[in-house]
């Protein structure tokens, strides 16, 4: 099952380099009084309304266009993150906004990767979504799916830029040495005195402060692309 959320560890990144660009969107949503608990009982929908017409240009990137059937399926992924979140999702506008500054953003980086000369082909993406069907029963495939709104085609669209910001965030220098282990440790020891010795965590410490430093560089590298691009909004 870990594999089978792998693409929504990009998500959730793009969510957040997202909300960075949106902090006035996102402090209006919480002033507008809407009551958390409220939400969490009712049933999250979304409605004909908020999809696009598969054809709908969102917007262009550096000449390459982004189209509807590219915005639904993150659309959907985003609202419902939020909400299982607790977030307010009543405002649809932001959401909307955020939706297409991933898409902007995951174009960005698609396009300095293949600049660089990184790939996901068409094998590659097959074994993979094998691998994770595999992985899990059909049932939770099924389920996830349906949780996110997604076709496997959706799926595997998304798996495939995924994978691609994954080689691309592998390019980064992003060595831990022994002294920023020994600091994150001595942190948790004094959250928790009963975590176990520095031999036993250690690889997941490492794991833990290469994952911070691809995230905080590829929200750099994101800013910086961004700056230089040329970008246009249609929605």
């Amino acid at each position: 099952m870990k594999k089978l959320l792998m693409l929504l560890t990009t998500l959730t990144l793009a969510i957040t380099l997202a909300a960075c660009n949106n902090d006035d969107d996102v402090e209006e949503s919480e002033n507008t009084g809407t009551d958390t608990s409220e939400q969490a009982q009712q049933e999250l929908e979304i409605t004909e309304e908020e999809q696009l017409e598969d054809d709908t240009s969102v917007a262009v990137v550096n000449g390459e266009e982004i189209i509807g059937k590219d915005y639904n399926p993150i659309y959907s992924q985003v609202k419902t993150t939020m909400y299982q979140y607790g977030q307010d999702v009543s405002n649809l506008e932001m959401i909307q906004n955020q939706t297409v500054d991933i898409l902007i953003e995951q174009t960005l980086i698609k396009q300095d990767a293949e600049t660089a000369g990184i790939e996901v082909t068409e094998e590659e993406a097959e074994e993979e979504l094998a691998r994770i069907k595999e992985a899990s029963n059909e049932e939770q495939f099924t389920a996830l799916l349906e949780q996110y709104n997604m076709t496997e085609e959706d799926f595997k669209n998304q798996l495939v830029d995924d994978m691609i910001t994954m080689k691309y965030v592998e390019e980064f220098d992003t060595e831990v040495s022994d002294e920023e282990v020994q600091e994150y440790y001595d942190q948790l020891k004094e959250q928790n005195e009963e975590i176990g010795e520095l031999e036993e965590v250690e690889d997941q410490i490492r794991e833990i402060l290469v994952n911070e430093k691809q995230s905080e560089q590829l929200r750099a590298k994101v800013e910086e692309l961004r700056e230089t691009a040329e970008v246009e909004t249609l929605i």
